[in-house]
């Protein structure tokens, strides 16, 4: 069957999502991550600073991946909230990042044809060392944003040096099979979203989006809250 879940179910998750948000706020009233002002627990942040998010890099191609989708660039704006979901554990910050990336799949019409969510994963050591995935929390942000199921598919199996220390093609040779497929879930004639914070080069989402499609996937979609520029 091609939908894991049917729409009423989407529905469903979707006002559960809102219902959970609504009980949060009474004992942590909602704030933009960007100014720290409070805001409805309905919003992710205020009118203000959501229109000094600039506009991400058009026509991003990337092997193995049938769309892909930034929400903003990587500049002045977007790089303190990163370092806040990136660093801090922020849930304003990561609430607003998978915001950010719900509202632009919704506007490329993509977020329908989702029939699973799922993130870049880390290694465990990293992960204990951060106390967290980022990535792995805004996919669950998207997932009750969406109404479609979020599931870990990927592990990290290879030790990988920083891609920030690295040029395109030393990144793409740093994380050659660096992904391995998790579980039994048959993936034949899915459509995968891949969540992460930030992409560079494109390399990890590529090489997360060959290990789905060779597990199966039809379709990989592929969105970041925030995308370099390239030359700066």
């Amino acid at each position: 069957m091609k939908n894991m879940v049917t729409p009423t179910r989407k529905k469903f998750k979707m006002k559960l999502y809102l219902l959970k948000r609504l009980l949060l706020d009474l004992l942590y009233p909602n704030r933009c991550p960007f100014c720290n002002t409070i805001i409805p627990f309905d919003e992710y942040y205020c009118t203000e600073c959501s229109d000094k998010l600039s506009l991400p890099p058009e026509h991003e191609i990337y092997p193995y991946i049938d769309c892909f989708a930034a929400a903003t660039s990587y500049d002045s704006v977007s790089i303190p909230l990163v370092g806040e979901m990136k660093r801090k554990g922020n849930g304003y910050a990561l609430s607003a990042a998978a915001f950010c990336i719900f509202d632009k799949l919704a506007s490329v019409e993509e977020m329908e044809k989702i029939d699973i969510i799922t993130f870049v994963p880390m290694r465990k050591k990293d992960i204990y060392k951060r106390g967290y995935n980022q990535s792995y929390e805004m996919a669950k942000e998207l997932s009750g944003l969406a109404g479609a199921p979020c599931r870990t598919l990927l592990v990290k199996t290879k030790n990988t040096l920083e891609q920030k220390n690295l040029g395109e093609a030393d990144r793409r040779k740093n994380l050659n099979n660096a992904f391995k497929f998790r579980g039994r879930m048959d993936l034949k004639g899915k459509t995968i979203l891949v969540v992460d914070d930030v992409c560079t080069t494109g390399s990890t989402l590529s090489e997360a989006a060959r290990t789905l499609k060779t597990a199966g996937a039809d379709k990989i979609i592929a969105a970041v809250f925030a995308k370099t520029v390239k030359n700066t």
